[in-house]
């Protein structure tokens, strides 16, 4: 068999194996488990709404207490 043989061989498996990952669908994306996934975001959104204030000035406070500590490796 000849390189341009082999070469063509491995474009048409490719070419198999790229339509059928593209084409072939599995998994669990039916409607309820992205109903879920929608009411967590959400439940997470209301809570940083909520408690925005007190999570950013954690957030500034550590960050700024991380960056003026002296020292290092």
């Amino acid at each position: 068999m000849g390189i341009i043989q082999k070469a063509d061989a491995l474009l048409l498996r490719t070419k198999f194996k790229i339509n059928d990952f593209l084409n072939h669908e599995e998994g669990d994306t039916n409607f309820i488990s992205i109903l879920v996934l929608l009411g967590i975001a959400l439940a997470l959104a209301g809570v940083f709404l909520g408690f925005k204030d007190q999570v950013l000035g954690w957030v500034d406070e550590n960050i700024g207490n991380f960056f003026s500590q002296s020292g290092g490796r």
